[in-house]
């Protein structure tokens, strides 16, 4: 038999250098070369990129709001400019009024006053006015009553009093009032009481309101009564007219000087 058979290829093992075969075992590592894993990146590397990115993004984020607030800035600088702007022409527009304000008084005044002196002015300001109270001689026997014209709230403004009458001093519309209160303590049968104002004009007299009353008490009953009579109405007097007060039973007027009155104002 021949024996030039091919003869099969060696199989390759490896062996342990522990075995005592170093030098196979390191031709081994350098004949089949072992795979290698890709170098890993340090990990240092990562927390600067990161860190770079946030200041760029916290860099990015301050230059926003620093242009927000300079805008804000400008906006309120701009409003207090036209605040300011509104204030000074108000103040130029009050000056102008103020100036304009004597000169058109002045025109208009003399045109009101044409005719009148001061003394007629202050007259006229000065209302005509009168309040009189009762006194302890108003129960005359001639039934035209006295008055109190100075004490307690009693007085005479731009009017006359004497004898009991009032004297108006100027010509107008007044409004003209009385009121008397009497008093008894018994009632007879066809009693009446009667409260009147006169006006005298050259000379004349006229009654121009009055008041009667009958049946006001009961006849026979011994009980005190007390009535009251209010007179009041607006009379176009003129100057130097008397007013005066009349009563039918001037004994029987309350002694209360209050709840008797007499007295006018001008009204126009």
């Amino acid at each position: 038999m021949s024996s030039n058979f091919a003869r099969p290829s060696q199989p390759v093992f490896m062996v342990d250098s522990g075995r005592g075969y170093p030098n196979q075992h390191r031709y081994y590592h350098q004949q089949v070369p072992r795979c290698t894993e890709p170098p890993m990146v340090p990990c240092w590397t990562f927390p600067p990129a990161r860190e770079k990115m946030k200041r760029s993004s916290f860099g990015s984020m301050n230059s926003g709001v620093a242009w927000v607030l300079t805008l804000i800035l400008v906006l309120v600088f701009v409003a207090l400019g036209l605040g300011a702007c509104q204030i000074l022409k108000l103040q130029t527009e009050v000056e102008r009024l103020t100036q304009e304000r004597p000169a058109q008084m002045q025109s208009i005044s003399p045109q009101k006053q044409v005719g009148l002196n001061p003394v007629e002015l202050n007259k006229n300001k000065q209302k005509s006015a009168a309040h009189l109270i009762g006194s302890a001689d108003m129960s005359a026997s001639s039934g035209t009553l006295k008055w109190e014209a100075k004490l307690s709230e009693a007085f005479t403004d731009g009017v006359t009093y004497r004898n009991g009458g009032l004297q108006v001093n100027e010509s107008g519309l007044y409004f003209v009032y009385s009121r008397v209160e009497f008093f008894s303590s018994m009632c007879k049968n066809g009693d009446f009481h009667a409260h009147k104002m006169s006006l005298q004009r050259n000379g004349r007299n006229h009654i121009i309101m009055e008041d009667h009353r009958e049946g006001f008490c009961t006849p026979g009953r011994n009980h005190p009564w007390m009535m009251g009579s209010h007179l009041g109405s607006l009379q176009n007097l003129k100057d130097s007219d008397w007013l005066f007060v009349n009563v039918s039973h001037p004994h029987l007027l309350s002694k209360n000087y209050h709840s008797n009155y007499f007295g006018l104002y001008k009204i126009h």
